[in-house]
């Protein structure tokens, strides 16, 4: 045991009384080099504890007691994160279920409100792959068109006062599911792209993938239905202006829409984090 021999380095030790104030300081020196050794050892571990010269072997004593109090709470600490981690790994084996009751759009209108609720969410993209994700985007919107109708935002939905969001970015749906479950759905690249960006909030992180899977399955039942946007293509430099007529998808490219201005963006209507 280190113990023993550290204070047995400091105890009182048999010496003539002419010697006696050399030994003691050797004594003390060789106290403070092992306190100091004591101490690099543990490090931050435990609090320090200033070395006494009146009591040299006591606060070696002390160091040590610090040092295997330490351990034995790391010790401790180690358990109960196992503990906690098994639990957490048992709660992520149990099946997640949501029976999803209703899906109720954000009108251009209604953006205050949405986002007075939902301004702070951390928005998580949901990528569990489904039919969506291999979709033109074109044909998408017409059936979010058929299943929703108009966009929370997009060119036209801009143009209302405070509600403007960004130009390249084509349409965005603000939904919400039974409730309680925000989600924001948005072209990926506007007409060129496939598939849809969906995100939910982090709190709901467990579920959104049920929530894109019944998304897609309406999807697929909707109807397309007519609708033009316009879309400014930033690494094109150019806008567009896209849509469906009832019978054919098209893409022409187009002069910047008259009726939309270029307003400083506000970023009181800012949804994105």
């Amino acid at each position: 045991m280190l113990l023993p021999l550290a204070l047995s380095s400091v105890l009182p030790l048999s010496v003539s009384a002419q010697t006696g104030s050399v030994v003691d300081q050797l004594r003390q020196q060789r106290a403070q080099a092992r306190a100091a050794e004591v101490l690099a050892e543990i490090g931050e571990a435990v609090p320090w504890r200033d070395v006494e010269p009146v009591n040299l072997h006591m606060t070696l004593y002390l160091l040590w007691h610090d040092r295997a109090v330490a351990r034995q709470q790391a010790i401790l600490d180690s358990l109960a994160a196992e503990r906690e981690q098994r639990r957490a790994d048992s709660l992520a084996q149990i099946p997640v279920t949501l029976e999803i009751r209703r899906w109720d759009k954000t009108a251009a209108d209604e953006q205050g409100g949405f986002l007075a609720q939902y301004r702070e969410a951390f928005w998580s993209s949901i990528t569990t792959p489904t039919a969506l994700d291999t979709m033109e985007t074109l044909e998408l919107r017409a059936r979010l068109n058929g299943l929703f109708g108009a966009p929370t935002r997009n060119a036209a939905a801009a143009e209302q006062e405070g509600y403007a969001g960004s130009e390249y970015v084509q349409f965005e749906y603000w939904l919400v599911v039974n409730d309680t479950i925000p989600l924001l759905v948005l072209d990926r690249d506007g007409p060129f792209g496939r598939g849809l960006l969906i995100a939910g909030d982090e709190p709901h992180r467990r579920v959104l993938p049920l929530v894109k899977r019944d998304l897609t399955e309406r999807l697929l039942r909707a109807r397309p239905t007519a609708y033009v946007d316009y879309y400014h293509a930033r690494e094109r430099s150019q806008w567009y202006r896209t849509g469906y007529d009832g019978a054919d998808y098209f893409v022409r490219e187009s002069r910047r829409p008259r009726g939309l201005s270029r307003r400083t963006r506000d970023d009181r209507w800012r949804i994105f984090r």
